[in-house]
């Protein structure tokens, strides 16, 4: 399967653009907005795609420290 249509790498793709836009909601302002939707993000994710899952709670964990200087 190539790149082109293999869908872990869609997934892998669509789950950077979500972990973007997560952190600019954070920035934004909204970060508890951006941590609820992180952990229902990775609990979407964590028993299928638990790669994915490990990165959005990379994100969760970004948003969590830019809320505590």
């Amino acid at each position: 399967m190539n790149n082109v249509t293999n869908p872990n790498n869609e997934l892998s793709t669509v789950n950077r653009l979500f972990m973007r836009a997560l952190l600019a909601l954070g920035e934004a302002g909204e970060r508890e907005r951006a941590c609820r939707l992180a952990a229902a993000g990775w609990t979407a994710l964590r028993r299928q795609h638990p790669r994915e899952a490990e990165r959005l709670n990379g994100t969760l964990h970004a948003l969590t420290r830019a809320s505590h200087p």
